[in-house]
């Protein structure tokens, strides 16, 4: 009886957790097209987002030479310290840890959690399509190559000419975004944001990136990971979309609108 009982119980257990891979999985893609047809809209709020980050670009464009001799004047010890959290976070381990908070809620079944694990994964994943896309269609030389701000090679894959927009900021950010948005607690928002704006610095401090690389990147993970947490907390599962169903014989697919 109780080899009985432990073999349905990991049924019961394989079952849930497949369900719930299931409906997260449509979620993930249900949001890459929501975020699609939202920004191809190009609605009033976006235009204005729009336009407030290309005026913040072209700002920091106008001083990033200031900004790299600035802080490649400033290289101490203490700085080393201090700017190695881009080792970590926005790094690839920062992927490493959201797929365990996800598998952490989705195998000891905390809906919390695993929610926020998908939200992060959401973030991160599209945002950091958006910016790999950017980076190579740009082509833009990277500081430590000496080739100068303004110096361009569109469709470029070499990691020396794909330096717009930085990567590390647009995943932290996307990131600090859903942790932040996820809490009340104005100390714990305020610690998500410092440690993206820290990552920021460092990519500018280590010379991997302009001042303008990494304002692109934070505005690409601020906005996909704001995006991400607003449209968790308006989503209803009747609003139609893709539907990827696994099951041991198949995928089945199905549309809603």
């Amino acid at each position: 009886m109780l080899l009985l009982f432990i073999v349905l119980s990991l049924q019961s257990t394989h079952c849930q957790v497949m369900k719930d891979i299931d409906n997260d999985f449509n979620d993930f893609i249900n949001t890459g097209i929501s975020l699609t047809k939202d920004f191809i809209s190009f609605d009033k709020s976006t235009q204005i987002e729009f336009s407030g980050s290309a005026l913040l670009i072209g700002a920091g464009y106008s001083i990033d030479n200031n900004i790299k001799i600035f802080s490649q004047k400033n290289l101490s010890t203490f700085n080393g310290t201090l700017f190695s959290i881009d080792n970590v976070y926005g790094s690839g381990y920062t992927l490493i840890g959201i797929g365990g908070l996800y598998g952490y809620g989705l195998f000891f079944n905390d809906k919390g959690i695993r929610k926020i694990g998908l939200q992060t994964i959401e973030a991160a994943g599209y945002s950091g399509i958006i910016s790999s896309v950017i980076k190579s269609i740009a082509g833009r030389s990277r500081p430590y190559t000496n080739e100068g701000k303004a110096n361009f090679r569109p469709i470029n894959f070499s990691s020396a000419s794909t330096s717009f927009p930085s990567g590390h900021s647009t995943v932290s950010f996307a990131v600090s975004t859903i942790l932040a948005n996820s809490t009340d607690n104005l100390f714990l928002r305020i610690v998500c944001y410092s440690a993206s704006t820290l990552v920021s610095c460092a990519r500018i401090y280590h010379n991997e990136h302009w001042f303008s690389d990494v304002i692109t990147g934070s505005l690409i993970g601020y906005f996909t990971g704001d995006y991400v947490s607003r449209r968790a907390a308006e989503y209803k599962l009747d609003s139609g979309g893709i539907s990827l169903n696994f099951s041991l014989t198949g995928i089945n697919l199905s549309l809603a609108f």
